[in-house]
């Protein structure tokens, strides 16, 4: 079983590597699909099929991420009381 942390480490490395690729979104997207085009068949086959699979899931897991982050900044803020 992977270690508590390792989607969002994971989740972090992807990020720095899609900002490497590049100082804008078309040329991180030209970059990246160079590279795809170089892949064998059987490895691009493989690798669409991870991209859907991230690029399904991770909308449904923004918004709830969003929501308990805002659930704790106010679970941490103080009640300011009237009066």
């Amino acid at each position: 079983m992977p270690s508590s942390n390792e989607f969002w480490l994971a989740l972090h490395n992807l990020i720095e590597a899609y900002d490497a690729e590049g100082l804008t979104a078309d040329e991180r997207s030209a970059n990246i699909i160079d590279q795809f085009r170089q892949m064998p068949r059987v490895v691009q086959r493989q690798v669409l099929d991870d991209l859907r699979r991230v690029a399904q899931g991770l909308p449904d897991l923004y918004p709830v991420a969003v929501a308990v982050a805002n659930e704790a900044e106010l679970a941490q803020t103080p009640e300011i009381k009237a009066g």
